[in-house]
């Protein structure tokens, strides 16, 4: 038997409208009450009808999505890592998992979402990740692994993503979700799993970098603070959404 038939079921599921995923990301605990997330269970609500297919939640308000009927049928893809608040004295370049493989199945997670940290003493982020991402793998889970910079001002710089997407691709990530940058259509291509775009500069036309992405080969989008905090939210998914799928 083909232990891996289950995940690559579930992986493929994560994709199943037109070949892209397109998430709402809400999983800002570090932030603590975020500007447009002081009510998420509403916010979800409110964007039920749109075009996402579903929503990035942190554990504690995941079971929001399987209290509302409306919301039964988006994806849940669920942040199981944490590296600390904004209030924090310093950073951590280990953001550890905290939710296990069977919490995540019982909450009927459609993929788990963790960090990889690159530079720094990264070899702790990268071998922790590779642990974790096994652990999930063997119940059949998809892991969405999010590239980030130990200096977090870099993030946003070809050579973190680049090097982060493939690094992650390599141990084990069945998606990578990173940051537009330039030579973007070279991170994309240097990826060999999905990737999906997290967002981009500030000041930036997201539409634009969306149809850059989608020109180099991204799968799909996970955007936070461009969607919630937008007052113009539904119009700007529609717009998103037509760039995306086409």
């Amino acid at each position: 038997m083909d232990r891996m038939y289950g995940l690559r079921r579930n992986v493929a599921k994560l994709f199943d409208n037109k070949g892209k995923l397109f998430l709402m990301a809400m999983d800002h605990a570090q932030g603590g009450c975020v500007e447009g997330l002081e009510d998420i269970r509403q916010k979800a609500l409110d964007h039920a009808d749109t075009a996402l297919d579903g929503f990035l939640l942190n554990v504690g308000l995941a079971p929001a999505m399987g209290q509302e009927e409306k919301l039964l049928g988006r994806k849940l893809a669920l942040r199981t890592s944490f590296g600390g608040t904004m209030m924090s004295a310093e950073f951590t370049n280990v953001h550890a998992n905290h939710v296990s493989p069977e919490t995540a199945l019982a909450l009927g997670a459609d993929a788990v979402v963790m960090m990889l940290v690159m530079g720094g003493a990264d070899y702790r982020s990268a071998q922790a990740m590779a642990r974790d991402i096994d652990a999930y793998h063997r119940l059949q889970i998809p892991v969405i692994v999010e590239v980030l910079a130990d200096d977090y001002g870099s993030t946003q710089t070809f050579d973190v993503q680049a090097n982060g997407a493939r690094v992650a691709a390599e141990l084990g990530a069945d998606v990578v979700k990173g940051f537009y940058t330039e030579k973007f259509d070279r991170v994309v291509s240097g990826c060999p799993v999905p990737f999906l775009l997290a967002g981009g500069p500030r000041g930036t036309d997201i539409a634009e970098i969306v149809r850059e992405g989608v020109d180099a080969g991204i799968r799909g989008l996970a955007f936070g603070r461009n969607l919630f905090q937008n007052s113009g939210s539904h119009e700007l998914i529609a717009r998103l959404d037509a760039i995306l799928r086409g």
